[in-house]
């Protein structure tokens, strides 16, 4: 009698890390070739399984803790804010882009705040979703309340800059120290 490590699964009920064990299975039989390697991560990646990664919680404590998150990344936005304008660093363009990133986060940050409790005290049918959430629109009666709430939807138009700023300041960074590796380097030296 032989026993296997590979798991005995119905070919219809197949998961995809058996899949893949069973392609790095046939790969360990013929060469490691570079095609072998790819259609094993693109099964991979083609039938996905799910993660299990994030465990939802109930009303009302997961809305809670999730808000106060929103609450604690504010005030250390502020307070990142508070430090920079009291002691500044310098007045470098890899920090202005940075204090422009943290402005936008934080306004982002508030907007998903409000989101978040107008989206529990409006009704389900206050937005109705079509095919897709391109295709969302606002239903009556509209409110002062409900225009907000459909409006921050939007919010991506300040997580987009935020983004682009903080990726512009590392970018500056990145040069700044470039050119100080440099200039150590090149300092000793008689040219």
């Amino acid at each position: 009698m032989t026993t296997s490590l590979t798991p005995s699964v119905r070919p219809d009920s197949m998961s995809s890390a058996n899949k893949v064990l069973k392609v790095v299975q046939s790969i360990g039989h013929h060469k490691a070739s570079g095609p072998n390697i790819i259609a094993a991560i693109l099964l991979l990646l083609m039938s996905p399984e799910p993660a299990f990664a994030v465990q939802v919680h109930g009303p009302p404590e997961g809305v809670i803790v999730h808000l106060m998150g929103h609450i604690f990344f504010s005030v250390a936005l502020l307070f990142l804010i508070y430090i920079l304008n009291k002691y500044p660093i310098d007045s470098s363009k890899a920090w202005k882009y940075f204090k422009i990133s943290i402005f936008f986060w934080l306004v982002w940050n508030l907007d998903t705040f409000v989101e978040h409790i107008l989206a529990l005290r409006l009704d389900k049918s206050a937005i109705i979703v079509g095919k897709h959430h391109i295709f969302s629109y606002l239903a009556g009666p509209l409110t002062l309340e409900r225009w907000i709430y459909y409006l921050g939807q939007f919010d991506h138009f300040l997580c987009v800059p935020a983004m682009w700023s903080l990726s512009m300041s590392l970018r500056h960074f990145c040069k700044r120290v470039e050119r100080q590796q440099a200039e150590e380097n090149h300092g000793g030296q008689i040219l």
